[in-house]
């Protein structure tokens, strides 16, 4: 049996690996979630960092799914592998309620399992079929819908724009300020910006409540920290969804993927961590509600 702490070195591994050959998986111009990869069996679309870690877009399945179709795996094919959380039972600390029943509190554990992509199954039909084209949005009137509604929603927050050289979010007046639109050379960059502000925003309590797992959260000696990993997430999370072409949103991608390199290799959780946590504040922004 793999240890949690090996699946999740497993997963920054994978990240790594991509990042030394010059990629920024979140950065990756993958279509967005509902035409990403999704499981053959139930047809829905993987988590965001399950996205990450298989990279290529249609239908996976196991080795045992793909036999059970009457299928083969095709000689040479590799598999990729996905993860998830389950909740075991801490039978270390029991708890007796008012009528003397145990209850025992929930520890997740992090699991993964090889799947194969169905392009290297034979003998197994894709359930997808053929997709008609569908006609793409601007990325501007996307990503100006999807700014608009979340400050709609949000009240107290408040993005202005003044000429200057920064980009932040003030938790203590509730307050996004960018530069100017026209200062920025690409239109791509200013969403860019805009977004990775407005996932800092969803940290407070009324929100998506990450206070507490800021606390204490230094990051790396380039002055990082967990909290910008996830804003950087989460603004590649809205760019893919709005259809933004990532590759011109990255300044200095070299300086930028060796700063990330050492920070993921200093702490093997960071990346599993903060895709959790930027993904909770993109469906937050988006106003998608899973029950």
């Amino acid at each position: 049996m793999i240890m949690a702490t090996n699946v999740y070195q497993m997963v920054t591994e994978r990240i790594i690996n991509e990042m030394e050959k010059g990629i920024i998986p979140w950065h990756k111009p993958w279509a967005g979630v509902t035409d990403g990869a999704v499981s053959y069996v139930s047809q829905k679309p993987y988590s965001i960092l399950n996205q990450f870690l298989l990279g290529d877009a249609g239908e996976y399945l196991t080795f045992n799914q793909c036999k059970s179709l009457g299928g083969t795996i095709k000689k040479g094919a590799k598999s990729k592998f996905v993860v998830l959380f389950t909740f075991v039972e801490d039978k270390k600390n029991k708890k007796i309620d008012e009528n003397g029943i145990e209850h025992y509190d929930k520890i997740p554990i992090l699991k993964y399992y090889n799947v194969f992509h169905i392009n290297d199954c034979e003998g197994v039909k894709s359930k997808m079929g053929e997709k008609e084209a569908v006609k793409e949005f601007e990325p501007i009137e996307v990503a100006e819908g999807v700014i608009s509604g979340y400050l709609q929603r949000e009240q107290k927050l408040t993005l202005i724009h003044k000429k200057q050289n920064s980009a932040f979010y003030s938790p203590a007046t509730d307050t996004v300020v960018l530069p100017l639109k026209e200062q920025f050379v690409q239109e791509e960059e200013y969403y860019s910006t805009a977004f990775h502000e407005l996932t800092h925003s969803t940290i407070p309590a009324y929100r998506c409540n990450r206070k507490n797992d800021n606390a204490i959260a230094a990051f790396g000696s380039e002055n990082y920290s967990r909290e910008e990993l996830v804003a950087e997430l989460g603004s590649a999370m809205l760019c893919n969804h709005c259809g933004i072409a990532m590759d011109k949103t990255i300044k200095n991608q070299a300086a930028y993927i060796q700063s990330w390199l050492k920070a993921l290799k200093n702490d093997i959780r960071m990346i599993v961590w903060a895709s959790s946590r930027a993904e909770t504040a993109t469906k937050y922004i988006l106003n998608i509600n899973e029950k």
